[in-house]
């Protein structure tokens, strides 16, 4: 059976969204016009204590450079993503987001827009909460934080361009949280945060099952 849309939201600049994904699912993030970071957490739809975990999913890919091919685990180590297409290759799973209080320490600036805020707001009606998030559930895609040979980090604007973007298969039915970088204070939106578009294709749950006679 072909797959089909069966969700397609634009998600504006600096804002959030929610969804569900069931097992097989696809979710499709498209950078609509380049150098745009969005963060993406995950729980199991079934038991919210397992949830997206950037450290078991480096150790057990044997590489912090997820991109195609990759697998992303869970804290209990089991596949709950599969990275099945990526156009630009280049992510951070070292975990973490901004959120008000960093961005006090590093830029001197109060009640800014953040990741944390629009990641607790997203998945609220799934009675998910601030301190449920952590900072190892968190997939930066198309964040260019990179480890250098000297042991320091360097931040630069992403290398994804219009329209490029990544498809991530469910491996169970999971609960997505999605926050549209609102940081402009540094280059990981190129300083100007931009709007982003999140598909789900597949088949809904028990379309194509026939009827008992």
């Amino acid at each position: 059976m072909s797959e089909n849309i069966i969700h397609d939201q634009i998600v504006p600049a600096r804002e959030y969204m929610s969804v569900k994904l069931h097992r097989g699912q696809t979710l499709r993030v498209i950078d609509l016009e380049g150098e745009q970071v969005v963060d993406l957490v995950a729980f199991s739809a079934h038991d919210k204590r397992e949830k997206l975990s950037c450290a078991y999913s480096n150790m057990l890919n044997s590489t912090w450079k997820l991109t195609q091919g990759h697998t992303i685990y869970s804290n209990r180590a089991n596949p709950l993503l599969f990275l099945k297409e990526d156009r630009v290759g280049l992510h951070y799973s070292g975990g973490g987001f901004c959120t008000d209080e960093v961005n006090y320490i590093r830029f001197k600036v109060r009640n800014t827009r953040n990741c944390a805020d629009n990641l607790t707001r997203a998945l609220k009606h799934f009675g998910i909460q601030r301190e449920d998030l952590g900072f190892d559930c968190c997939f930066n895609i198309f964040m260019n934080l990179t480890f250098q040979q000297d042991g320091s980090m360097k931040l630069a604007e992403p290398l994804s361009r219009a329209r490029d973007y990544v498809d991530l298969r469910a491996e169970m039915d999971i609960l997505i949280g999605i926050s549209n970088c609102p940081q402009d204070r540094n280059p990981c939106n190129a300083f100007k945060p931009t709007p982003t578009r999140v598909q789900v294709f597949g088949v809904r749950p028990n379309e194509g099952k026939g009827r008992r006679g």
